[in-house]
């Protein structure tokens, strides 16, 4: 049993003792200093490909922009050249047989303006809510303060109370 112990405590010291060599090394400080610039090296070229990539996207994206801008353009351009008035006289006559018509056929027609609504018309609508008022349920107080809730009954005889 001793020797596995001797044999633990000395594999221990020997890991130990490569990790303190390594550090003690008289090159360790200049190779963690070149690992360090390699590292931020790879980083700096990583990020130039990323920020290159996102620059043609950019300009794909505004040449883009600028085809789509001009199909507009083009588009209003043509809507304006088909809504000309001259054009859809000239499509009417020919296409459609349409023709103009003379000023003794024309009409105007001219929308009649709201006018106030006559006394006798008003105090017929107040007679009629008056009636449909007349047969609606009326709560008295004490139906109204009581906790429970009653069915309302409605009078079907046509007798006006």
């Amino acid at each position: 049993m001793p020797r596995s112990v001797r044999r633990f405590k000395e594999t221990v010291e020997i890991r130990s003792s490569l990790l303190k060599r390594l550090r003690s090394h008289r090159y360790f400080p200049l190779a963690t200093v070149a690992a360090l610039v390699v590292i931020i090296g790879c980083l700096h070229i990583w990020q130039r490909v990323v920020v290159i990539e996102l620059a043609k996207d950019v300009a794909g994206l505004r040449a883009q922009n600028r085809r789509l801008v001009d199909g507009v353009k083009k588009i209003h351009s043509e809507v304006t050249a088909l809504s000309s008035a001259s054009r859809i006289e000239k499509y009417a006559a020919d296409s459609l047989g349409m023709h103009t018509p003379s000023a003794d056929r024309l009409i105007t027609l001219i929308p009649k303006s709201e006018e106030e609504i006559p006394a006798d018309e008003l105090q017929a609508m107040f007679s009629s809510i008056k009636r449909v008022a007349d047969y609606l349920p009326v709560v008295t107080e004490a139906q109204a303060s009581s906790d429970e809730l009653n069915a309302i009954k409605f009078d079907t005889s046509g007798a006006v109370q």
